[in-house]
């Protein structure tokens, strides 16, 4: 019985530790924005007006805005791959 005992909660704790290790993104929101930001220079992080994590498509991805210098940058990042999904460039007339 204590045996069985040891292997169900050795069971238990390889399950929730799979679980966790592939909820895991490839990079962090941190490393997003500034994947994003390199690819407006000059531009900082007081120039990202919108940023979110979300689920599209059942992946998680990481959106947002930039403003800087009369121009809106839209983008979104794959999460898993750290790759752009989508980076759209607007001239903004104030």
């Amino acid at each position: 019985m204590n045996k069985f005992v040891k292997t169900l909660v050795l069971a238990a704790v390889t399950v929730v530790g799979t679980a966790t290790f592939t909820s895991v993104e490839a990079i962090s929101s941190d490393e997003a924005v500034q994947s994003a930001l390199a690819g407006v220079p000059g531009a900082t992080i007081a120039n990202v007006t919108e940023f979110n994590r979300d689920y599209d498509h059942g992946r998680l991805e990481y959106e947002g805005e930039i403003h800087y210098n009369g121009y809106e940058y839209d983008f979104e990042i794959d999460a898993d791959t750290g790759t752009f999904t989508k980076w759209e460039v607007e001239r903004k007339h104030y």
